[in-house]
C-alpha cells in the first residue's frame, strides 16, 4: 500500500494564523491610505473654495455673505445646519459636498463643509473632517465653529477653550475641533495663541 502525506493540523493552523496576520496588516494599511486620501481631498476642496470666494470678491468688491459670522451655512451632505448644495451663497461654481468620516472626527463624530461671512470677513472650513486624527497642516487655524452637536445653533468661534481641546483645565489634542478641521479665513482679529501642549 502506498502512503500519502498531507499537512498536519499544526501546519494548517500556522498557515491560517499567518494569513490572518497578513490580512490584518493589509486592512490597517488600507485604512491609513484611505484616511490620508480623504484629508488631502478636504484640504484641496477648502483651497479651491477659497479661490472661488476671492474671485467673487474681486468682481463684486464684497465676499459672498451669509448675513454675519454667526450665520453658518453647511453642505448638502451635512447631517445638520442648512444642508444645502450652495453653501457659499451667490457663487456660480459647483461646490464640493462632504463625504462621511463617521467615527473619525473629534469625539467620533462626522463633519462637513461650513461657511460664514459678513461680507468683509469670511471663514471656510472642512469642519471636523480630518479623518487621520489631529493635524497641524497649513490649514490648521484656531478659529472655526461650534461642536457638531450644536448644528442647529452654529456660529463662528475664535480660539474657544472647550472647542479647542481644553476640558477641565487640561488640553488634549483628541478633544480639539481645530485640529480635526481644515480652515481658511481672512479674519485677522482672532488671537490664535494655542493652549499649552497644542
Amino acid at each position: 500500500m502506498k502512503k500519502t502525506h498531507g499537512f498536519t493540523i499544526v501546519e494548517l493552523l500556522i498557515v491560517i494564523v499567518v494569513i490572518g496576520i497578513l490580512a490584518a496588516i493589509t486592512i490597517v494599511a488600507f485604512n491609513g491610505v484611505q484616511n490620508r486620501a480623504k484629508d488631502t481631498q478636504a484640504r484641496s476642496d477648502i483651497k479651491n473654495v477659497q479661490k472661488i470666494v476671492e474671485k467673487y470678491n474681486a468682481i463684486n468688491s464684497t465676499y459672498p455673505s451669509t448675513g454675519d459670522l454667526s450665520t453658518v451655512r453647511t453642505d448638502a451632505n451635512c447631517y445638520g445646519g442648512t444642508a444645502q448644495t450652495d453653501w457659499v451663497p451667490g457663487v456660480p461654481e459647483s461646490l464640493p459636498q462632504s463625504t462621511p468620516n463617521t467615527g473619525k472626527g473629534r469625539g467620533g463624530m462626522t463633519g462637513c463643509y461650513m461657511y460664514a461671512s459678513n461680507g468683509s470677513q469670511y471663514i471656510i472650513s472642512a469642519w471636523n473632517m480630518a479623518s487621520g486624527g489631529p493635524q497641524n497642516s497649513a490649514l490648521y487655524q484656531r478659529m472655526g465653529f461650534r461642536e457638531m452637536g450644536f448644528m442647529s445653533a452654529n456660529s463662528y468661534m475664535c480660539n474657544h477653550a472647550a472647542i479647542g481641546g481644553v476640558i477641565g483645565g487640561a488640553y488634549a489634542a483628541t478633544n480639539d475641533y481645530y485640529k480635526y478641521s481644515f480652515t481658511a479665513s481672512n479674519i485677522t482679529s482672532c488671537n490664535e495663541a494655542p493652549p499649552a501642549g497644542a
